[in-house]
């Protein structure tokens, strides 16, 4: 077994056959915690798995994570009082008129395509990424792992400004007939919502994005470096800020000066974070999982504003 060639995980310090992770400075199972890469199928014989030859180790970052993990995950309890109330959390608008009609309620509406985002593992967050980009839990709901088109539903308006209605991940070409909203588990199930009322993210600083957990991971190992080297940077002023006008330069329809939309890669990776305008601004918005008749997941989408009613209350 252990002739095959061995390197060193730099996180948790045990030896690995090289070849069985796919980072060479990792172990599987590190790669796989901090970056979403596959896991080892691990079968452990004398302390050791015959696989990769991983130990067991961990790091205290990485006990840290499975700590927050096993916090995070929803009880049995939640779960119960979810299936109970579930139908009632659906979208009773079709999201996906967004993107299909030229005209919503008064507001004539246009689509702007923003590139495509790469979902590696499939699991899905959503936040005000200059806020709670490195804490925000993904959604239980998840879509299959691959690279998907992201458009935005724009409100072209001289007197409103444009506004960012409604932000679409274009899983498949299929028409959703029910719009399921996404939940992180953690939501209190107790609170009695009203007719228009919904659970979602906050957000905080005029933005949203929506990505995978992989880009997640990725971004906190970049900022991790980038702390390093400067304690006293905020992720705004010290790189979005400066990114965001550079693509309102490059792409100007639609945005204002500063930038309202940004599909960024994270360095060295292959993860990418859409960053769009969040509708009037701060506030607390819904995504939705579009499901076609077969059942399967056709799109994501981040509902910024109820176009129909909204306009009817600037009039």
């Amino acid at each position: 077994m252990a002739e095959k060639e061995l390197a060193l995980c730099d996180e948790c310090g045990s030896l690995f056959f090289k070849g069985s992770s796919q980072m060479m400075g990792l172990c599987p199972e590190c790669a796989h915690v901090l970056y979403g890469y596959p896991n080892c199928d691990h079968h452990f014989q004398d302390g050791r798995c015959v696989n990769c030859y991983w130990d067991g180790s961990k790091s205290v970052y990485i006990k840290k994570q499975n700590q927050q993990e096993e916090t995070d995950m929803p009880t049995t309890e939640w779960l119960n009082k979810y299936e109970a109330i579930k139908d009632k959390l659906t979208c009773k608008d079709d999201l996906e008129a967004h993107f299909t009609e030229k005209v919503i309620g008064n507001m004539a509406v246009d689509v702007l395509d923003i590139g495509t985002v790469h979902f590696p593992t499939g699991q899905i967050f959503a936040c005000d990424p200059l806020v709670e980009l490195e804490d925000t839990l993904p959604f239980l709901q998840t879509i299959p792992a691959g690279t998907y088109p992201v458009k935005i539903c724009v409100v072209p308006s001289e007197q409103y400004g444009d506004r960012y209605a409604c932000v679409k991940v274009e899983v498949s070409q299929e028409k959703p007939v029910r719009y399921e909203l996404g939940m992180v588990g953690n939501e209190d199930l107790d609170e009695e919502l009203g007719e228009d009322e919904y659970f979602g993210f906050g957000v905080d600083a005029g933005m949203g994005c929506v990505a995978d957990i992989q880009t997640q991971a990725a971004f906190k190992t970049y900022w991790a470096k980038r702390l390093e080297e400067d304690p006293d940077i905020d992720p705004y002023n010290d790189l979005f800020c400066d990114l965001l006008e550079e693509n309102a330069k490059a792409h100007p329809k639609y945005q204002g000066d500063c930038g309202d939309w940004l599909n960024w890669t994270v360095p060295d990776t292959d993860c990418n974070l859409p960053i769009f305008a969040s509708g009037w601004g701060d506030g607390y918005y819904p995504v939705y999982f579009g499901y076609d008749a077969k059942g399967e997941v056709c799109a994501v989408y981040v509902r910024f504003i109820d176009i129909e009613a909204s306009y009817k209350e600037q009039e």
